[in-house]
């Protein structure tokens, strides 16, 4: 019992005992005729320290049994309702991998500056129109030992064009024009890297559904996958939001949703592996991995054509 609360029950003790010794003094004092004239005050005095005493004497009592009783009730009904709501939401959430949102966009250079030599960085979007500003960045990372995968929208598609009719702010032909630069800057950032870079960049550019805009993160230190999802809705994915989930890195041919102990990061990580496993099968089999679709694959440095083609090496 902390010094306080020590305090607080004394000061009770003093009124109960306090009030009774005044209501049996001013008592006797009532009843001694040769202060008749007084008598009425000191009735007055003595009933309120019975007053006094019984009323603090009651709420002592309540303290101690009922309101005692009533927290413990209180707490087992807590229990009950975080069992109820707060474990079905949020620890099934947490269970899931989800480690919450980010503010109302995505900070790209705050994820890029946490990047570690040996880290796995895998992209699915359409495009970004503020990367032409971020491509420095993205450049210094790879100087730096990190591997990226991107995934980036054909210009010229129709998908690109059903995208450009349902986001706020742009047409066709500037949605069009969007995506040639993205793919012309992540062009300009292959042009100034060589052979003796420690990273690598393979892009592959596809003509097919978008699905959701992914950033995914392999962490090569601790193993753990850290995932970056929005959604393409009439706002640039550039101005949305991003969920952050969180997994342990698994290789091979695992087929996550079937287990109790699925995980949202999982899903979205083997739902890249898939997209970009199917980009990779348009290029025809051989050491050189054939002519098929070149322009529909570039890489960084020239010399790890075969390692910018593979996901992750262990």
């Amino acid at each position: 019992m902390t010094t306080t609360k020590k305090l607080k029950w004394l000061l009770v003790l003093v009124l109960i005992f306090g009030g009774f010794a005044i209501y049996k003094f001013f008592s006797v004092l009532a009843a001694d005729l040769s202060l008749k004239e007084y008598a009425w005050l000191f009735k007055i005095v003595s009933e309120f320290g019975l007053f006094l005493s019984v009323i603090i004497s009651v709420g002592y009592v309540h303290h101690w049994l009922i309101a005692e009783e009533e927290h413990r009730e209180s707490a087992i009904n807590l229990r009950e309702t975080l069992e109820t709501y707060v474990n079905k939401i949020l620890f099934n959430s947490v269970k899931r991998g989800f480690l919450g949102i980010t503010q109302k966009e995505f900070d790209f250079s705050q994820i890029m500056a946490g990047l570690k030599p040996g880290d796995y960085v895998y992209w699915l979007i359409t495009f970004d129109p503020r990367f032409k500003n971020k491509s420095r960045e993205l450049e210094n990372a790879i100087k730096n030992g990190v591997h990226f995968r991107l995934l980036i929208l054909k210009d010229g598609s129709r998908i690109g064009e059903l995208r450009a009719t349902e986001t706020t702010g742009f047409n066709p032909h500037e949605f069009n024009e969007y995506s040639k630069l993205f793919k012309v800057s992540l062009e300009d950032v292959i042009g100034r890297l060589d052979d003796a870079t420690p990273g690598s960049l393979g892009v592959f550019i596809y003509d097919g559904l978008p699905c959701v805009p992914l950033f995914i993160i392999i962490r090569n230190e601790s193993k753990k996958v850290a995932v970056y999802n929005s959604f393409y809705l009439t706002e640039p994915v550039s101005k949305m939001p991003y969920l952050n989930w969180e997994t342990v890195l698994k290789l091979g041919n695992q087929n996550s949703f079937e287990s109790d102990d699925w995980n949202m990061a999982d899903l979205f990580f083997d739902y890249f592996k898939t997209r970009w496993e199917i980009e990779r099968s348009k290029l025809s089999a051989g050491d050189n991995f054939g002519q098929a679709e070149p322009a529909n694959f570039i890489h960084a440095p020239a010399a790890a054509k075969k390692l910018c083609l593979t996901l992750y090496n262990e």
